[in-house]
């Protein structure tokens, strides 16, 4: 990893936390994410999880969306949204708000009429909980300045998941105390604005994925039970390599190509050729598209592949990106395939990178024969100590550490000025 990566907050006796340090701090966090809360676990609902050990969270949804053409659109949100309470606690210490939403949103009253009764809510319901010194956590650049407001918090964090080009996101960067962001490449971008941004990388629920615990799930009865399994987890999205998928099921035509995943239908949907190639894909004898699994049910799937790919377009969007399919297939010590992305830059010795159909090719090739390869059980524990370093619980540690130390320097007297 490059200077500036989060590390975990583990003293020299191995023992964690700055938990004390954070709770005389600060009394709650709250949290604005891009994600639903739901059985998916983004990594912002991650962040929640592990926040919310130490101190209570508030975790803001983003509003619902109306457009039935939007990724975002939600049926079953949008009655709640008319007719539901505003709030529901999945776990003791995690309080998820759902916001207002009026139809009519593109135009500038409604959405400015969205924005206050939000703002509104948030205020009464962080006063309702006690809340007055709250860590604020931000990753949804868009129109939520009245929130923040509304938080008014002792310390803001701005946490960057992936590429936008939102005026408002550099405000917001501008704005922190602190800035992560997931890849090397989004640091730099955001280290020329505010200089007191690191990398905070991605990474993995190892209590959900755990190759010790998958040895003793049964295999899952929708597998081949012959021949060997190149499995990729995910969304069938335009940003996927289709055709370089394609590629991989031809090339091993006596292999099984394993796909677990919703196709997507909206705006994000495959188009064109990519489109086309996965109306192909599908129809192929030796492709097996399982459509979306739930995260609580992936590990004994990849612990049945064989070879594991993440086969991504050469997109912005990508480049930018850390997926946490990377860290979900090392905590399983899983060969992987992959296109260039940050987290298999920082991990060559422990992926196969590829930049091109060819390599790729060849990477599928090696990684199906690691098995019968000198070295691969020294690789696959690798691998799973990568996965362990990656933990949401070492990396939100570590996220906290220097939320702590800059609020430190700034207040001399705070408790995080001490020695654990």
């Amino acid at each position: 990893m490059n200077a500036g990566v989060v590390s975990g907050l583990r003293g020299a006796d191995g023992t964690a936390s700055h938990a004390t340090a954070l709770r005389a701090m600060f009394d709650s966090v709250v949290i604005i994410s891009p994600f639903v809360w739901q059985d998916m676990l983004q990594t912002t609902d991650e962040i929640a999880l592990e926040m919310a050990r130490c101190l209570p969270v508030v975790l803001i949804e983003p509003p619902p969306r109306w457009n039935m053409g939007s990724e975002q659109f939600r049926g079953r949100r949008l009655l709640a949204n008319l007719f539901g309470a505003r709030t529901h606690s999945p776990q003791d210490g995690l309080t998820v708000f759902h916001g207002y939403s009026l139809p009519g949103g593109r135009y500038a009253p409604v959405r400015e009429w969205n924005r206050r009764r939000n703002a509104a809510a948030i205020r009464s319901l962080l006063r309702q909980l006690g809340f007055g010194r709250p860590l604020l956590w931000h990753s949804f650049p868009y129109g939520t300045e009245e929130l923040m407001d509304a938080v008014r918090p002792k310390r803001f964090v701005y946490h960057c998941l992936d590429y936008t080009d939102q005026e408002e996101e550099a405000a917001l960067v501008r704005r922190a105390d602190v800035v992560f962001a997931v890849s090397d490449v989004l640091v730099r971008r955001h280290r020329a604005l505010n200089p007191h941004t690191f990398l905070l990388p991605n990474g993995v629920n190892l209590k959900m994925f755990s190759a010790e615990a998958a040895l003793g799930r049964p295999r899952p009865p929708d597998l081949p039970t012959a021949g060997r399994l190149i499995g990729y987890i995910g969304k069938i999205v335009c940003y996927l390599d289709i055709e370089l998928l394609l590629k991989v099921a031809r090339s091993f035509p006596r292999d099984y190509l394993i796909l677990i995943g919703p196709v997507m239908t909206n705006e994000t949907a495959p188009r064109k050729a990519q489109a086309d190639a996965w109306r192909t894909l599908a129809s192929l004898p030796n492709v097996r598209a399982l459509g979306f699994r739930p995260p609580s049910q992936l590990a004994p799937y990849i612990h049945a592949f064989d070879a594991c790919v993440i086969a991504n377009l050469p997109h912005r969007f990508n480049m930018e990106r850390d997926p946490l399919k990377f860290y979900q297939y090392l905590a399983m010590g899983k060969p992987v395939v992959t296109t260039p992305v940050s987290a298999a830059q920082c991990h060559r010795g422990l992926c196969y990178l590829a930049d091109s159909a060819d390599s790729f090719m060849d990477g599928v090739a090696r990684a199906l024969g690691e098995a019968d390869a000198v070295g691969s059980e020294a690789l696959r524990r690798a691998r799973m100590t990568v996965a362990r370093q990656h933990s949401w619980e070492s990396l939100v540690a570590g996220a906290c550490r220097i939320v702590l130390e800059r609020g430190a320097r700034e207040d001399p007297t705070c408790v995080a000025s001490r020695p654990a």
